[in-house]
């Protein structure tokens, strides 16, 4: 089985562990902070007036990683990348940074401790909101706030395994939140029979039903029963659902978008559908970012003003006026462009 190609750190989890070259010690021994939930960092002011050491190490105990830790559900942080206040929480940072997933309940099982490198820098007085993955707080200088003598910026970040591996957490640097996977595996996949060579005695075997798609990224094997309608009532059609998401399968090498095209666009009241090519397979983050269904400069439009039944859709096949594809893979996104959302209205 050929090696897949390593995701992008621009579009991957912000928490998927990357084994970080060894590193080596150099310089003088940086201080060391240890993170609570209970208080900002202290001391913050001691080291920047020292004039020396603006440059500090941050230990936080991996419980604390979070979205149920209780300075990340107030939302204790303001600024944005360019520098945070001093009583901003460092997790949150870390988090609307996107070092690390801000929606995990649990850290990783294998993780000992979360380990952070923050540089002092002089304080800004405004400190603006940025909504990226945690929305930070905007606070404009005024007699009602402290008067601060610096803010900070992370540097890097990193975690610490079981194993004594260190993990790089690069940031998230596209603005987009990151992508979890929005298909699960079936809880009735087929069972298949296999034969070990050599032997007589034949064993189940649990068929997969993920497959990775062209950006390396998991998505749902093609079957007649992921297309299927989920029953008769009219909100478990599969038409019905394009109300509200895009329908995107793939080939070998291409990927397709099925789309709802205008809401009963036709005189007795029929949706109409489109199909068109994805002029290249953009990794689900960049669909995000530029929405969806994708501009018209990303597609290439084969068919519209297609009506549902016209979707033929086989064992392993869509036929579509004339038109025969041989799907490997499909998924369902949901609608984000709000131009789109404003029509189907």
């Amino acid at each position: 089985m050929a090696k897949r190609p390593a995701e992008d750190a621009g579009h991957g989890p912000p928490y998927k562990m990357q084994e970080a070259p060894s590193r080596e010690k150099k310089g003088p021994k940086l201080p060391v902070l240890t993170y609570k939930d209970t208080e900002p960092l202290q001391n913050l002011h001691t080291y920047w007036r020292s004039g020396t050491m603006h440059l500090l190490e941050i230990m936080i105990p991996p419980e604390y990683m979070t979205k149920d830790n209780k300075r990340v559900k107030a939302r204790q942080i303001w600024g944005d990348y360019d520098g945070y206040s001093p009583d901003s929480d460092v997790v949150a940072v870390l988090m609307h940074l996107g070092h690390y997933a801000h929606n995990l309940t649990s850290p990783p099982p294998n993780v000992v401790e979360v380990r952070a490198h923050i540089r002092l820098l002089p304080p800004r007085g405004v400190y603006p909101s940025k909504a990226r993955f945690l929305k930070s707080r905007e606070w404009v200088g005024s007699a009602e706030r402290p008067q601060e003598s610096c803010c900070f910026k992370v540097e890097k970040c990193w975690l610490v395994t079981r194993s004594a591996q260190l993990v790089d957490l690069p940031p998230c640097i596209d603005d987009c939140p990151a992508v979890q996977a929005t298909v699960q595996p079936q809880s009735i996949d087929r069972q298949i029979n296999t034969r070990h060579t050599g032997t007589t005695k034949s064993r189940h075997s649990q068929e997969v039903s993920i497959q990775f798609n062209l950006c390396s990224e998991p998505w749902l094997k093609y079957s007649l029963a992921a297309i299927a309608d989920k029953g008769m009532h009219q909100s478990q059609l599969t038409s019905a659902r394009l109300l509200h998401s895009v329908l995107y399968v793939e080939t070998h090498r291409n990927r397709y978008q099925v789309a709802l095209q205008t809401p009963a666009g036709t005189p007795d009241g029929k949706d109409l559908y489109s199909l068109a090519r994805c002029k290249s397979p953009l990794p689900m983050g960049l669909m995000y970012k530029l929405g969806m269904p994708l501009p018209a400069d990303q597609v290439e439009m084969y068919h519209e003003n297609v009506e549902w039944e016209e979707f033929n859709w086989d064992v392993s096949l869509l036929h579509l006026r004339g038109m025969e594809l041989s799907l490997k893979r499909m998924n369902f996104l949901p609608i984000t462009r709000p131009d789109v959302k404003a029509e189907q209205k």
